[in-house]
């Protein structure tokens, strides 16, 4: 009993490192993807980049994958917790397909396991989808009906995985000295390959189709201090004469800026900036040299001005 306690608890550990080593590549891959269409898209590519800029950059498009992950995961929470409401409607859908064309429905829209990760991912992808949609539902109806489909492909991945099961080999047998030469796995290899197909649709599908790319982007990036909203800045002549509305600084030589989005920071030799003014919005790249980010930071506690003497 103690041996199979053990090889079970091996097993789920083994499990386990495999999938974190897996999401860890899908992050890595999703992120660095994504990060460089950013950077291309802004006509700014990080120039004198340093071994600690490509760990940054590591850790940033880790930061960006970890996002993509959550949200496509939690919006398929969100399909999986509502899917009571709209299987009825899916059944009729797959019912009259199949009395129209005399074909077997190849989906069996099942209501599925509830647990604590799909409740969990539920709220959460609900209050997102909320957030990113609620100023112009309108524009975003792509991502309210995202659930629907996620679902739908949700629902493909559990019938997939049942006939992976079923292909499994649940004894021995005696091998015919006849067919020797094949492989028992050989026709679980499609099945494994289509499951895979799935999972990746899953995943990538909330990110094409979801119409925020952008807003996670620019989420992740200010996660990893890449991208700072509303930011005070300090800039050096030359570059300090092509910004709008340039203020007195403390510090010589420099001029002071507020309000201003720092697009791209830490990786490279310069930082991407951009200022608007009155109709016009100014992208500009600075040396790091010549410019300075002000971070002001809240005080975490209040410092006694008198402090109480103790008596020893």
């Amino acid at each position: 009993m103690m041996r199979e306690a053990t090889t079970g608890l091996e097993k789920q550990i083994e499990i386990a490192t495999k999938l974190l080593s897996l999401s860890a590549k899908i992050g890595l891959l999703i992120g660095g993807t994504c990060i460089v269409s950013y950077l291309l898209s802004n006509g700014h590519f990080p120039q004198g980049v340093s071994v600690g800029d490509s760990l940054l950059f590591l850790v940033t498009a880790f930061c960006f994958g970890l996002v993509c992950v959550f949200f496509s995961v939690s919006v398929t929470a969100v399909g999986i917790l509502l899917s009571p409401l709209f299987i009825p409607v899916l059944r009729s859908f797959v019912w009259l397909h199949g009395k129209i064309t005399d074909k077997k429905p190849i989906l069996e829209f099942k209501r599925p396991k509830i647990t604590f990760l799909s409740v969990f991912f539920g709220i959460c992808g609900a209050v997102t989808i909320y957030f990113l949609t609620h100023k112009s539902p309108l524009e975003h109806i792509q991502l309210i009906l995202l659930p629907i489909f996620q679902y739908i492909v949700y629902s493909a991945y559990l019938e997939q995985n049942k006939k992976i099961k079923a292909a499994q080999p649940s004894a021995p047998e005696i091998v015919d000295p006849e067919q020797h030469d094949q492989d028992p796995h050989a026709e679980m290899k499609p099945l494994k390959k289509t499951r895979a197909v799935i999972v990746s649709v899953i995943l990538l599908t909330p990110l094409l189709m979801g119409g925020v790319t952008s807003d996670l982007l620019q989420a992740a990036m200010s996660f990893a201090q890449i991208r700072i909203e509303r930011a005070t800045i300090l800039v050096k002549p030359p570059y300090a004469n092509l910004l709008p509305t340039p203020k007195d600084s403390p510090l010589e030589d420099y001029k002071r800026f507020e309000n201003a989005t720092v697009i791209f920071r830490g990786v490279g030799i310069s930082t991407l900036i951009e200022m608007h003014s009155e109709g016009t919005a100014i992208r500009l790249e600075i040396p790091n040299d010549s410019i300075i980010v002000e971070r002001r930071v809240k005080p975490i506690a209040k410092v006694r001005k008198n402090p109480e003497k103790t008596e020893s």
